[in-house]
């Protein structure tokens, strides 16, 4: 009888620590997905932005629809942006670059890429501003660059590959 009592207690307190680890397993994974996802936003100071102009002059770049369908940005009013091309030169020295949109239903608009130090890198279509983020990255190999567009109040992010 008292085996089998100090048996159902080991069995107890194997079942508790089992379950702790899986739990802390478990929130550790949850919570580290997370922090690796998240890269905050910091804009590029005035030399990663005339590089970065650099590396966009002339170039085309496609929505990445791996992941389905995407959703258009709220602050593009809900337009699903297709395609950007920028201009083959810099039109300012100040990093202003214009560029094409296209638009899944809409013939292509004109627009600019434009450059403040303390906010990074903007949109402009048909000389109005949006409230949009644009950030360039390249991966650490090297063989992938990324433009992600996120809108300032939807907090909605959309990638692009360059072609």
């Amino acid at each position: 009888m008292k085996e089998k009592q100090e048996e159902t207690k080991a069995d107890r307190t194997r079942t508790i620590v089992l379950s702790g680890f899986a739990l802390v397993v478990l929130f550790i994974f949850a919570f580290g997905c997370y922090g690796c996802s998240y890269q905050p936003i910091t804009p590029p100071d005035p030399e990663e932005a005339i590089d970065v102009t650099s590396r966009l002059i002339g170039s085309s770049w496609t929505l990445d629809d791996a992941q389905g369908p995407q959703e258009g940005l709220e602050e593009l009013h809900n337009m699903v942006l297709s395609s950007i091309e920028f201009s083959e030169r810099q039109t300012t020295p100040d990093q202003e670059l214009s560029l094409s949109l296209q638009f899944a239903d809409v013939p292509p608009l004109s627009g600019s890429l434009i450059y403040q130090e303390e906010e990074g890198f903007s949109l402009s279509i048909e000389d109005t501003p949006y409230p949009v983020i644009v950030v360039y990255s390249q991966s650490k190999d090297g063989k992938t660059e990324t433009l992600t567009l996120k809108g300032q109040e939807s907090n909605i992010h959309c990638y692009y590959l360059k072609k």
